[in-house]
């Protein structure tokens, strides 16, 4: 497993992308409300990356299916990878 793994899953998909896919509702403006900590208004910018404003939490789209899962982030490329159906080799 290469590295390169990880870079293309992320040129692949945004954390928008994933926010959007795993039920994350993300405005025109890119704000969401944070699913990390009890969030009564948008504090989350999402776009490439997130970063929550209220709590810090911060990130690429790898790391925000991990946190939303639970997963090691090698975990939560290859759900990526399946849910999106990317054509990325994961061998080395």
């Amino acid at each position: 497993m290469t590295l390169s793994v990880f870079d293309d899953v992320k040129a692949s998909v945004s954390a928008a992308d994933v926010a959007s896919y795993y039920g994350i509702h993300v405005g025109r403006n890119h704000m969401a409300k944070c699913v990390f900590h009890d969030d009564k208004t948008p504090s989350m910018k999402v776009d490439e990356r997130y970063y929550c404003f209220g709590c810090g939490a911060t990130g690429d789209a790898i790391n925000l299916v991990a946190h939303l899962y639970g997963l090691r982030n090698i975990d939560a490329a290859k759900k990526i990878i399946d849910d999106f159906h990317l054509n990325i080799d994961m061998k080395d």
